[in-house]
């Protein structure tokens, strides 16, 4: 079945000179997860026909893509629009290279992964950091001013977004709640990793909230 888009324009700040515009969109249940399954099982099933719908919409407002490499390998069929730059973040630099995410389109797709990783995959672009771990600055840097992404969409999963939203360069959320409820203390959220302290808690304005049949598609804004 065909689906409805929540959105049917969208417009965008302009970016930072030092960072793309970063926007994120999820989906998770009532209770907040985000997960049907196991970590690195499949996923489509958590949202509807309207939120895949909605989902390919934003991709194609945006330059640029970036996902987990947990998200890459639970969604062995992922694709993407022709000429969208895409990333995939791994701190060991071991993804599935004959994932439909390389395949496609082999020069717009990056490993994002730190220079003392395995990142030995021939025939793969590798955007690198000094060192053991990434340093997000300097990645974010290049993929505003060397890619020239100007608007980034970060899909997941919990420990990617977690990671951004530390840094506080998550710039808008959209989030759809399925009409699902999975239960579950260990089950992932839209983002885990070390809480923030009662200081540093950010806060977000709702943007606009749409409901299409059973779900609800919320949009934040920094």
């Amino acid at each position: 079945m065909k689906g409805i888009s929540a959105y049917q324009e969208l417009e965008w700040p302009n970016s930072p000179d030092a960072r793309p515009y970063i926007v994120l969109n999820m989906v998770s249940t009532i209770d907040g997860k985000i997960l049907t399954g196991e970590r690195d099982e499949p996923v489509m099933d958590l949202g509807g026909a309207n939120d895949h719908a909605t989902m390919r919409f934003i991709e194609s407002h945006v330059d640029g893509v970036m996902i987990g490499a947990g998200s890459l390998r639970a969604t062995p069929k992922i694709w993407y629009p022709a000429g969208l730059k895409r990333f995939v973040v791994s701190n060991s630099g071991k993804v599935p290279t004959d994932n439909r995410f390389f395949s496609d389109d082999p020069a717009t797709a990056w490993i994002v992964t730190p220079e003392n990783s395995n990142h030995s995959q021939s025939g793969t672009q590798v955007l690198t950091s000094p060192g053991n771990s990434l340093d997000w600055k300097l990645i974010l840097e290049t993929i505003r001013n060397v890619h020239g992404v100007k608007t980034l969409l970060v899909e997941g999963g919990s420990i990617l977004n977690s990671s951004l939203f530390q840094l506080g360069v998550i710039d808008e959320i959209f989030l759809t709640i399925s009409p699902k409820i999975r239960l579950g203390e260990h089950v992932p959220t839209i983002a885990d990793g070390d809480s923030l302290t009662r200081e540093n808690i950010q806060n977000f304005t709702l943007l606009s909230h749409i409901a299409i049949e059973n779900e609800l598609f919320l949009r934040y804004r920094k």
